[in-house]
């Protein structure tokens, strides 16, 4: 009787149990790295979207002669790198870097920015191999001075 009482060790049975454990355990967190790695790359993509469209934007606020010059004459000439869109003078788009870049004017001012006498100009900016994904998308106004 003293010697069932004084054995020390695991048996086989115990090993087993806490190795399927640590098994399921494993896998369950092998699972995980994957799906953080697609996540960011989605989060660097976006960043990435975000920082763009807000420099097309800006670039346009801050060219007051490509304004005047685009509204003097709507035409793509005035930005060669821009393509229009079905012969609209007031859509664009170009390719830049991982994003196909889409930029909208309105020719009129919108009713919010009447007294301002500003232009609506939106951003978007779509995934270059999958066009119909919209990355990110801003706008603003942009305001010829005089």
């Amino acid at each position: 009787m003293n010697n069932i009482n004084s054995e020390k060790g695991v048996t086989l049975v115990e090993v087993l149990v806490s190795i399927t454990l640590l098994s399921i355990v494993l896998i369950t967190l092998m699972n995980i790295f994957p799906q953080m790695g697609m996540m960011n790359n989605h989060t660097k993509l976006k960043a990435q979207g975000i920082n763009t469209a807000k420099e097309v934007l800006l670039k346009w606020q801050n060219d007051n002669d490509r304004i005047k010059n685009f509204f003097a004459t709507p035409d793509v000439s005035v930005i060669p790198e821009y393509k229009p869109i079905t012969g609209n003078a007031y859509n664009f788009e170009y390719v830049n870097g991982d994003f196909l870049v889409n930029v909208k004017i309105n020719k009129n001012f919108s009713k919010e920015s009447d007294i301002y006498n500003a232009h609506l100009i939106v951003v978007k900016l779509y995934n270059k191999n999958k066009t119909d994904i919209v990355v990110s998308e801003t706008y603003g106004y942009v305001k010829i001075r005089r």
